[in-house]
């Protein structure tokens, strides 16, 4: 489970999100809420197959054009998946939705990231019209963030904190007597981005670590040596059974009167010294 509120300008409501893994025909899928402004309302499901692309139906009650709509979110991951690497969100993410009046939007982010450090960028169709697809774009601002987490309740959960210098996209083009320049009506600043609360599953505890090793190594030694008992009876069993062959046969040898020619040559020579 995760629950995340993300920080807003121009005065905006903070944007609070809700994830819980679900089960969806034995895929697994997330369903999501979304509250902030009453236009913000929304409930999502989604799918989460670690190797394909994530449908996604959304319900959002307050949208002006429709409340419901599918989409497709495709990333740089296996086979399309958003998620590159377990829970880690693709460089690239791309989403083509529509909705049941035939409206179709377009958003484009790009996340590329080394380690805990990140450049946010996004294009949204819908923003620029006024989510009615009108097929122009729009980009918010450039952000370079970092990413951080703490650890409470001893790694049952972890708080982590998204923040980053944020580049206005305000960028125009003035000057006097035709000169070009380019001006930046806002400097960049330093904000809190994202705050999120993450529930993670609990680590074995380190005894019963200790004891399953313990167990491993036991099962193992008694293992070996039944297989080396075993292996010392057959060794006696077929010792003990050559040994009673040759037996049978010396004494079949001399029941029958046979001597070896040694023992003939011997008799041979006693008779003549006679």
């Amino acid at each position: 489970m995760k629950a995340s509120v993300k920080l807003r300008e121009d005065g905006a409501a903070p944007l609070l999100r809700a994830k819980l893994p679900v089960a969806l025909f034995s895929v697994p899928a997330v369903a999501s809420l979304t509250a902030g402004d009453p236009a913000n309302l929304r409930l999502s499901l989604a799918t989460a197959a670690p190797a394909l692309p994530s449908i996604r139906l959304s319900y959002a009650p307050n949208r002006a054009t429709s409340p419901l709509s599918l989409a497709v979110v495709l990333g740089s991951g296996p086979g399309g998946s958003p998620s590159s690497s377990g829970a880690a969100a693709s460089a690239i993410t791309m989403a083509v939705e529509v909705n049941t009046a035939g409206a179709v939007s377009f958003s484009l982010a790009l996340k590329p990231s080394l380690g805990d450090f990140a450049v946010r960028k996004r294009f949204d169709s819908a923003a620029a019209g006024g989510g009615g697809g009108s097929g122009s774009s729009a980009s918010a601002a450039s952000e370079v963030t970092m990413r951080s987490a703490i650890p409470v309740r001893g790694g049952a959960a972890a708080v982590s904190v998204r923040w980053g210098v944020r580049i206005p996209a305000e960028v125009t083009a003035g000057g006097e007597e035709g000169a070009a320049a380019l001006a930046l009506r806002r400097l960049p600043f330093l904000v809190l981005g994202k705050v999120t609360v993450e529930r993670r599953p609990p680590p074995p505890p380190a005894s019963t670590a200790e004891e399953t090793t313990t167990t491993t190594v036991e099962k193992t030694r008694r293992e070996n040596e039944r297989l080396t008992r075993e292996l010392d009876e057959l060794r006696a069993a077929a010792t003990e059974k050559t040994e009673r062959k040759m037996t049978s046969a010396a004494a079949g040898r001399r029941s029958s009167g046979w001597r070896s020619p040694e023992m003939a040559g011997d008799r041979k020579t006693v008779d003549l010294g006679r």
